[in-house]
């Protein structure tokens, strides 16, 4: 079919890394497990690997927000945040989740920083997190319901 434009889906998952950027020895243990944060999607030719470098930043934002024990580890934990993903499964993370088991955890593959190659329309990516972070809410949303005219019985009901 002409119309059909192939796509990607990946889960998407997030971990403080170790502290030990310098361990030699190979067994520098991550601060947290992976936790599931959400799906990112690539269409067309785009790379999943270009797709995440460009949606990096989004992605540890939301993670720490919706994770506190990623935020736990402080402010020294930022620079150790490490953005993993696999194959999308229809697991979507909820709240009570805790980070993946290891078993889970071995199939994670790490994310490597890809080069962005040609021309890339923002259309051909997305990020959404598997649910909202406690207290979040979408700005669009909220200013479009505060220019919402108000009906008039609205109206009486609030001036009484």
């Amino acid at each position: 079919d002409e119309d059909y434009k192939h796509f990607l889906v990946t889960d998407v998952f997030v971990r403080v890394g170790s502290s030990d950027v310098n361990s030699d020895d190979g067994n520098d243990k991550p601060g947290t497990g992976w936790y599931r944060t959400g799906k990112a999607v690539t269409a067309g030719e785009t790379d999943i690997q270009a797709a995440l470098t460009l949606q990096k930043g989004l992605i540890f934002w939301t993670a720490v927000h919706m994770w506190p024990q990623l935020a736990a580890k402080g402010k020294a934990a930022v620079n150790q945040l490490q953005l993993g993903y696999m194959p999308a499964s229809m697991y979507m993370a909820a709240e009570t989740d805790t980070a993946l088991d290891e078993e889970e955890a071995g199939e994670v593959q790490m994310w490597r920083r890809a080069a962005v190659q040609g021309v890339l329309s923002m259309k051909d990516i997305g990020f959404r997190p598997d649910f909202n972070p406690s207290g979040f809410t979408y700005k669009r949303r909220e200013k479009a319901a505060m220019k919402k005219k108000k009906s008039a019985m609205d109206e009486i009901a609030e001036a009484s």
